[in-house]
């Protein structure tokens, strides 16, 4: 059973942080965007291109353009602003 490191209804959360799947030792990290955005440039430091699920505000998934900046950087564009989370594993 998959163990979920965040909740999308909990975006008044601290900093993110980086933590480990406890089935794969795989660590994974939780960007939250607080203000409205575009373009989200997120600095993971995972080491890895990572897979990105991002959710706005209200929990739903959206869809946009991922970019590999580097094995610790990504730069996510979408077609509109929105605040919200990204999940990076």
């Amino acid at each position: 059973m998959a163990k979920y490191i965040g909740s999308a209804a909990n975006f008044a959360s601290a900093a993110p942080t980086v933590t480990n799947n406890i089935f794969t030792t795989d660590a994974n990290f939780v960007f939250t965007q607080g203000s409205a955005a575009a373009q989200w440039v997120v600095d993971h430091n995972l080491a890895k291109k990572c897979s990105v699920t991002v959710v706005d505000s209200a929990g739903t998934v959206i869809i946009g353009q991922v970019t590999y900046n580097s094995d610790n950087r990504v730069t996510l564009d979408f077609e509109a602003a929105f605040s919200g989370k990204a999940f990076f594993n």
